[in-house]
């Protein structure tokens, strides 16, 4: 059962629902012993059922939390509590680039390539740890400060395999990935390695810089299609008052052989 507003979970007091998706809730907690603000991720009921996913789960919060960088969400504790798998880690006021993308369109050029070289260096940190995101996309990338200075946090390393990994769905069948943002090895079962981030980021880019997902089907089937088989799309011919250069960068990044 899915905890209420003032529920207690593993010495957190549940304050508000933050967000939902296909892996969990996040809410924002209070942690009782420090009286710190935090986010509670409690994991999908279905998944939590599963166990292999309950092992793979305890291995991995262990390696998201391994990673100590400025653009990576600290994750400050994880487990099981009450029933439920959870990871505890820092609370972001502010907004994530889904929803400022969803509320302002294209992006300015600058601002999107600010954020999107944070989160760069973020992945960059993982990478060299041999750790694979699996998952870029603009909801997994969280900002504050954007009326000062913003700062980019990616979210969602939980979600993140060794290197070499070739599995696509959990045990329950699950997709580990969005399709707007897949890269063409990852939909075909491929093995993947950290260039599988970079073309997720590439399609991130893209979209902070047009306001469009760069292959808009109408279903799922049609959008996977596109990444294994369309050529890379070109930011200036949706915004053409943007600088050329940018059509190199996406282009790239997108390209359909990871070589």
């Amino acid at each position: 059962k899915e905890p209420g507003i003032g529920s207690i979970v593993a010495g957190h007091r549940i304050d508000a629902l933050v967000a939902r998706g296909g892996m969990g809730v996040v809410y924002r907690v209070t942690h009782l012993s420090l009286g710190t603000e935090r986010a509670l991720k409690l994991i999908a009921p279905e998944l939590a059922a599963d166990e292999q996913f309950r092992a793979r789960f305890r291995r991995e919060w262990r390696t998201a939390a391994s990673i100590e960088h400025p653009h990576a969400i600290p994750i400050h504790d994880a487990g099981e509590a009450n029933g439920h798998l959870y990871i505890a880690m820092r609370y972001v006021p502010g907004t994530d680039l889904r929803q400022l993308i969803a509320e302002r369109g294209a992006l300015d050029v600058e601002l999107a390539a600010r954020l999107i070289s944070q989160v760069s260096s973020a992945l960059d940190a993982a990478h060299e740890r041999g750790l694979i995101h699996r998952d870029i996309k603009p909801a997994n990338i969280l900002i504050e400060g954007l009326d000062g200075e913003p700062h980019a946090y990616l979210t969602d390393f939980g979600l993140t395999k060794r290197t070499g990994s070739t599995l696509q769905l959990t045990g329950t069948g699950h997709w580990l990935g969005t399709v707007d943002y897949v890269a063409p090895e990852q939909a075909e079962g491929k093995p993947v390695d950290a260039r599988t981030d970079i073309y997720g980021l590439g399609c991130v880019l893209f979209q902070a810089i047009t306001g469009e997902v760069p292959y808009p089907r109408n279903n799922d089937v049609a959008k996977i299609w596109a990444h294994v088989n369309d050529p890379p799309p070109s930011p200036t011919k949706a915004v053409p008052e943007l600088p050329r250069a940018m059509d190199d960068v996406v282009q790239r990044a997108m390209a359909k052989d990871p070589d």
